[in-house]
């Protein structure tokens, strides 16, 4: 097992479990009920953890969770280094998308 994500919001973990498995990579959820003994054992032991199962995997998973994380940049918009922003249209099907997105909630298109 190779450990892949992890992060204190465990929908984002989830999330990002959802995303690999749709695209046919075996996870495993690590510390899924670790928010229920937070307080009892160091904070850094609990968090949520995703592991793909199979190194084979291991390059398009990194991919596909670099496209998913969210669009560093500054700019006279006042987007802040996380990349919240002003919202966006998407080129594809046109739908609107919240600043801090980098790819379209609707089809998945990119941020122009």
């Amino acid at each position: 097992m190779i450990k892949v994500f992890e992060d204190f919001n465990f929908s984002r973990v989830g999330q990002m479990q959802s995303l690999l498995d749709s695209q046919g990579i075996k996870t495993f959820l690590k510390n899924e009920f670790g928010s229920s003994v937070v307080g009892e054992l160091p904070f850094v032991e609990v968090i949520p953890q995703l592991y793909i199962l199979e190194e084979k995997d291991l390059a398009r998973a990194m991919d596909l969770l670099r496209l998913e994380q969210p669009v560093a940049r500054a700019d006279e918009n006042g987007a802040d280094e996380n990349g919240a922003g002003e919202n966006w249209i998407c080129p594809e099907c046109r739908a609107e998308v919240e600043g801090n997105f980098s790819r379209c909630w609707c089809c998945g298109a990119a941020h122009p």
